[in-house]
């Protein structure tokens, strides 16, 4: 019984997006200046945790394919190539979406949480004021837009910072690196990128607000919300990197 609540309150950000959706599409109410908001917020604010994050996780990926492939084929030629299929394919848009969860998504669920406890949901209601309008949308559009850019920035900046640690490091010329970065990499490891970075960018908000507006009394509720919201979207993080992987690369 407590897995079949556990697994319905982890579905129940997807009946809030179908409800937005459906409200957007009906009446589609924009707040142009909410949105710019959201935006800087989401994909300014956090581009330089973002793009220092994957760039160290880029020159681990380098040093680690580097060192495994010396240990089973004594030579590193295609260390470039993998070292960019898994930037492109997993590192700059899961490490993205990981840490938008972290930032955003706690953030999300506390402040909608905080709204709820202090009454002004209500008081929303009361006016005639959409929650999802006001709201949700704003941070869906500014999510969205922060996991897209973030990802398609952090691809170019893990390519030059692992450039620059092959150029040193491991015997590379700079210009040698970016000749074998596209022996292993195609487009379809790029769309596939920006598909997930679409996922993520929608699922991170909804699992926030949701677990905002399910939000208990009190200042522990609120502590408990956010902690939902990062863990719950890092799981849908993971379960949606496995199906656009199995869909776009293992079958």
């Amino acid at each position: 019984m407590k897995l079949l609540n556990y697994l319905s309150d982890l579905c129940a950000p997807f009946k809030l997006l179908i409800l937005s959706i459906g409200q957007f599409s009906l009446m589609p109410k924009l707040r142009g200046g909410e949105i710019l908001k959201q935006c800087y917020e989401g994909a300014v604010l956090s581009a330089p945790m973002v793009l220092f994050s994957i760039s160290i996780v880029s020159l681990m990926g380098v040093l680690e394919f580097s060192w495994h492939m010396m240990k089973v084929m004594h030579e590193d030629a295609l260390v470039p190539a993998f070292s960019l299929v898994l930037t492109i394919r997993e590192l700059a848009p899961v490490v993205t979406a990981m840490l938008l969860a972290s930032r955003l998504g706690a953030a999300i669920a506390a402040e909608i949480g905080i709204m709820k406890n202090s009454e002004q949901l209500d008081q929303l209601q009361l006016l005639g004021v959409s929650v999802v309008d006001f709201l949700i949308l704003p941070r869906w559009v500014g999510c969205l837009l922060a996991s897209l850019s973030l990802t398609l920035l952090g691809i170019v900046v893990a390519v030059l910072v692992s450039s620059q640690l092959a150029s040193y490091g491991l015997g590379y010329q700079a210009q040698e690196f970016y000749n074998a970065l596209f022996v292993l990499a195609r487009g379809q490891d790029l769309v596939g990128a920006l598909v997930k970075a679409v996922l993520f960018g929608t699922t991170i908000p909804f699992v926030a607000a949701a677990s905002g507006l399910a939000c208990k009394s009190g200042s522990r509720g609120i502590g408990q919300a956010a902690t939902q919201a990062v863990v719950k979207s890092s799981l849908w993080i993971i379960i949606l990197d496995f199906l656009v992987n199995s869909l776009l690369w293992i079958s």
